[in-house]
C-alpha cells in the first residue's frame, strides 16, 4: 500500500484502519479511537466529551485493535471497558484546575476533568496533569485541528510509559502521537481514514524539529 507521507521514520496511510492495521508492523499501539456516547451534534452533550462528536460509531468495538497483539494505550476506554480484559493500569489525564484549598473545580464548562486509557502495558494507575479547558492550556495555544484533538505532551507522557520501538496509531487523526513519536526519535506509522486529517498531520510533520511539549 502506498503511503500517503512518509519521512524520517514516519509514515501515515490514508485508509480504514480495519483494511490496513494487519499489513503494518509495530512495537506499541497508542491512540484515542472515536465512540459515540451521549452523542449529541448541537453541541449540548450532557456528561460527554470532545469526541462524542464526531463519533458515527454508537457501540466502539477495540476487537481489531487487540488482535494484534501488542502493547498498547487507547484513549476512551472507560466507555467502552466491557469489552476489554481486566487490567491495573489505567492512566488518566487530569486537564482541569482545582482549588487548592477545597479540590473543587475553579472552572465548570460541564466538560469531563478528566480522560481515562487503558492499557496493558503499565503495572499500575498513573495520572498526568496538563491544563486543557477551552481555550486555557498549558501547551499548544490557538490551535484546533480536530474536534477531539489531543495535547502532544500527553502522548508523549503515554509513550514514555511504554515499551521502547515503533509505534502505530490506527485512528491517527491529526496526528499528535506521530508529532510526539518525532519528538521522542521513534519511528511511528498513522492510518486515517479522512483524508484533510491525513494532510493536516503531514503539515505538522513536515515543520521539522518540533518543540518538546510535555508541560505540567
Amino acid at each position: 500500500m502506498r503511503p500517503y507521507y512518509e519521512q524520517d521514520g514516519i509514515v501515515i496511510y490514508h485508509g480504514d484502519c480495519r483494511e490496513v492495521l494487519p499489513l503494518v508492523v509495530a512495537d506499541v499501539l497508542l491512540s484515542d479511537p472515536p465512540y459515540g456516547i451521549n452523542l449529541d451534534t448541537s453541541g449540548g452533550r450532557p456528561g460527554g466529551t470532545e469526541h462524542d462528536a464526531i463519533s458515527g460509531d454508537d457501540d466502539f468495538d477495540p476487537a481489531h485493535l487487540l488482535a494484534i497483539g501488542i502493547p498498547m494505550c487507547i484513549w476512551g476506554a472507560n466507555h467502552y471497558c466491557d469489552k476489554l480484559p481486566p487490567t491495573a493500569g489505567w492512566l488518566a489525564w487530569i486537564k482541569v484546575i482545582f482549588d487548592g484549598a477545597f479540590g473543587t473545580r475553579m472552572m465548570d464548562k460541564k466538560q469531563a476533568e478528566m480522560e481515562l486509557a487503558w492499557t496493558n502495558c503499565v503495572s499500575r494507575p498513573k495520572s498526568y496533569r496538563h491544563l486543557w479547558d477551552g481555550v486555557f492550556r498549558d501547551s499548544e495555544c490557538g490551535t484546533k485541528y480536530h474536534p477531539a484533538q489531543k495535547p502532544v505532551a500527553v502522548m508523549q507522557w503515554c509513550l514514555s510509559l511504554m515499551p521502547t520501538g515503533s509505534v502505530v496509531d490506527p485512528y491517527m487523526g491529526s496526528g499528535p502521537v506521530l508529532v510526539a513519536a518525532k519528538n521522542l526519535n521513534r519511528q511511528a506509522i498513522g492510518i486515517e481514514i479522512e483524508e484533510s486529517y491525513c494532510e493536516i498531520a503531514a503539515k505538522r510533520l513536515a515543520q521539522g524539529a518540533l518543540p518538546l511539549e510535555m508541560g505540567a
